[in-house]
């Protein structure tokens, strides 16, 4: 790789001259990032990617594959008729055409080398650089204090969902729904875009987004730091011996630790995990506070010989079933069987006192990687391996195992970033806090009991699928286009039936969907971040997205004087006379109709039918996007809290038989879309018993039990008691 100087001509952009000279015009960041920090002769630095001067210098990186000699620049004849206050470039679809061209001459183009080192590994070192970029990071950082690796991530995203099914399981409506923590919601959406397909380069990709993260290891790993920009597993502590941490950020690595077995747990749902730990009830309570004595993948303890007598127990199972694998048997040995006798891996972590010191030790001295890994915090052991933790998770190792990895740097996490981690993983199974009872204390209420109440019991989830008698007829447009994005992203125009814009690129359905969620509008680094959009390329990336917007309106409307997408600043909105949502005739209908609540679900029923005719489902249903995830949970839940109101109410009073099959109809329409949703279920099989409609009950209950069986999820009691059998009755005479 080379670089020349160039000199800016009238007319030049940066689209331009990365054509001319690296043979692809959306390699023009690369132009830009070089020379954004270089000060001019006119005492200017390049800051707008827009904006060049003549007589500016550019270093322009020039590979062997497009050499600069014959390059042209195409000269832009004017601008296109429909670039209303946009600059002259055009999609990246395909190069502009450029019916005048002019040569570069030799005065633009001197040829000499900037970076003139003649050694012969600069083309290496760049494919390295490039290579370490395209892979993505395998760390997420919360600020200075707290690091985990990309798999730990995947567990917490796995947690997250779960997190969402039991919030609609046990929460009551109209209720505050809690908030996640946003360092939860950060891991999960990293680990979210770690999981996309990697897709090969486009060409005809209007944006180019951010690497994505490294994918995780496999679900039923669990990771301890990272070296090389690569994730270390677990097994590097198994080493004969045990291993001990010590130094400021030792807790804080324990921490990771115990927080990465717990979420590898959760990817390997409903199966067993396959590494645990234990640990005694007082390190538990110094590191992870909160959790119930046996939790998933992890096990306290009274005392260190308690946990001792566990991983004891956890040789001698692992010693009975490699011998049952080393016994003939008469029939072939399955995958599956392998599977279920497996037991896996057990971390003990401790800080045993003088009196268990040998215990450990001793059970130290048979470790091995897969099997067992003795760890201990502030208490050396003998023949231990002694790792020293800095409080950033550098560690110093000076008798480590010549074959670990170097440059180790071991995740860690602050007391408030674990009890974040904590309550995310304690909700994704419908659990709360643990409150530890003292001596002489009355035991508190256990909020996660359910109530005895009929109308507190109820939870839901899909009945009977039946069309939604209103989903096939469209509310009347009144603006020149509609934009769908509850259920999949739909445009029309002028209120014709057929949808416009089927062609468009995912990427600008997501830019609309994006829009239509903010009204008031989004600042353009908000998009960029929303989108997950290169930095370097986002201006021209926004600019992409607007145009492929204006182009397909503007062909379907017949509307060429004003901008669909109006820019004020930085900050975009779609044109609040020209495009109108079915989000917002939603959320207005529900404002206006149930505040302030009306007395009865008579009163309530018309104003419910208008509101969920505009929910035809999920928002942006059957798209993937990194940052719909709470948007889609937040119209979940006021969608189903119009239905769950109804339904109350009507059980509550004696209802029409012609409302209370309204009522049916609307949560069996939602109860399709939401088929994990238990309170929804509950409330329809009450009122299909009422209706005398016992066949549709027992359906709708075989429904919610068969899907919550696919999360490895049991039917909340209450539920189940709504179909309780019945003991037959004797008659007598």
């Amino acid at each position: 790789m080379r670089h020349i100087e160039y000199t800016v001509m009238e007319g030049d952009t940066l689209w331009d001259i990365a054509y001319a000279h690296l043979g692809d015009a959306l390699r023009w960041p690369r132009i830009y990032a070089l020379n954004k920090d270089r000060v001019q002769s006119d005492g200017v630095r390049l800051r707008d990617p827009d904006l060049l001067k003549p007589g500016w210098q550019l270093t322009i990186p020039v590979s062997d594959r497009h050499p600069a000699s014959s390059a042209t620049i195409p000269v832009p004849d004017g601008p296109p008729p429909d670039s209303v206050a946009e600059p002259p470039s055009d999609s990246p679809a395909s190069p502009r055409p450029a019916p005048a061209r002019r040569p570069v001459t030799d005065r633009q183009v001197t040829g000499r080398n900037v970076l003139s080192t003649p050694r012969q590994d600069d083309g290496a070192a760049d494919r390295k650089v490039e290579m370490e970029a395209a892979s993505g990071s395998a760390t997420i950082g919360f600020g200075e204090a707290s690091l985990i690796g990309i798999t730990a991530a995947a567990g917490l995203l796995a947690a997250r969902r779960y997190w969402y099914v039991q919030q609609r399981r046990r929460r009551e409506p109209d209720a505050q729904v809690p908030a996640l923590s946003p360092l939860v919601d950060k891991a999960a959406q990293a680990a979210h875009a770690a999981a996309q397909p990697r897709r090969s380069h486009d060409p005809e990709a209007l944006i180019t987004r951010r690497t994505p993260p490294q994918q995780p290891r496999s679900a039923d790993t669990v990771t301890i730091g990272v070296s090389d920009n690569a994730e270390v597993p677990v097994d590097v502590l198994a080493t004969t011996g045990g291993c001990t941490w010590t130094g400021p950020g030792a807790e804080d690595a324990a921490r990771s630790l115990l927080t990465g077995v717990l979420t590898a747990a959760e990817r390997q749902r409903p199966a067993p995990p396959h590494t645990k730990a234990v640990v005694t009830e007082d390190t538990a309570d110094r590191l992870l506070p909160g959790l119930p004595p046996q939790f998933t993948a992890l096990t306290q303890t009274t005392d260190t010989a308690q946990a001792v007598r566990i991983a004891e127990q956890h040789l001698v199972t692992h010693a009975r079933a490699q011998q049952d694998r080393d016994t003939p048997t008469a029939g072939p040995a399955t995958a599956d069987s392998a599977d279920e006798t497996e037991p896996g891996a057990l971390l003990l972590l401790a800080t045993p006192d003088a009196a268990h010191l040998g215990q450990v030790q001793a059970l130290a001295a048979r470790s091995q990687p897969g099997v067992l890994i003795v760890l201990t915090l502030d208490v050396p052991l003998s023949g231990a391996e002694h790792w020293n933790i800095a409080a950033d998770g550098t560690t110093t190792r000076p008798d480590a195992h010549p074959q670990h990895p170097s440059h180790l740097k071991l995740f860690h996490l602050t007391p408030d970033a674990g009890r974040d981690m904590t309550e995310v993983l304690l909700g994704a199974h419908g659990q709360r806090p643990h409150l530890r009872i003292l001596p002489d204390q009355r035991p508190p209420a256990r909020d996660s009991q359910p109530k005895s109440t009929a109308a507190d019991d109820s939870e839901g989830e899909p009945a009977p699928a039946a069309p939604y008698p209103n989903t096939a007829s469209r509310p009347q447009q009144t603006k020149p286009v509609r934009l769908h994005v509850l259920g999949p992203i739909t445009l029309y125009a002028r209120g014709h039936a057929e949808p416009v814009g089927t062609n468009l690129r995912p990427e600008v359905h997501e830019f609309l969907a994006l829009l239509a969620t903010h009204p008031t509008g989004l600042l353009a680094t908000d998009i960029a971040d929303k989108l997950h959009l290169e930095p370097d390329n986002a201006s021209n990336a926004l600019k992409n997205l607007r145009r492929a917007v204006r182009r397909a309106l503007r062909a379907a409307t017949g509307i060429t004087a004003q901008e669909f997408i109006l820019l004020q600043g930085e900050l975009h909105k779609l044109h609040p006379e020209l495009v109108e949502t079915d989000l917002e005739d939603f959320t207005r209908t529900l404002k206006e109709e149930f505040s302030p609540p009306k007395d009865s679900a008579h009163d309530a029923l018309p104003a419910a039918r208008e509101a969920l005719v505009h929910y035809r489902g999920p928002f942006a249903q059957g798209a993937d996007y990194l940052w719909a995830d709470a948007i889609r949970e937040h119209l979940t839940t006021q969608a189903t809290d119009v239905a769950l109101r109804l339904a109350h109410r009507a059980e509550h009073a004696t209802a029409a038989p012609q409302q209370r099959d309204t009522i049916l109809t609307l949560l069996e329409h939602l109860g399709a879309l939401h088929p994990d949703h238990e309170r929804l279920t509950q409330h329809a099989i009450r009122l299909y018993q009422a209706a005398g409609r016992h066949d549709a009950a027992r359906h709708a209950y075989t429904r919610l039990e068969r899907h919550l069986a696919d999360l490895g999820l049991e039917l909340d009691p209450a539920t189940q008691a709504l179909i309780a059998p019945r003991t037959p009755t004797r008659r007598m005479g």
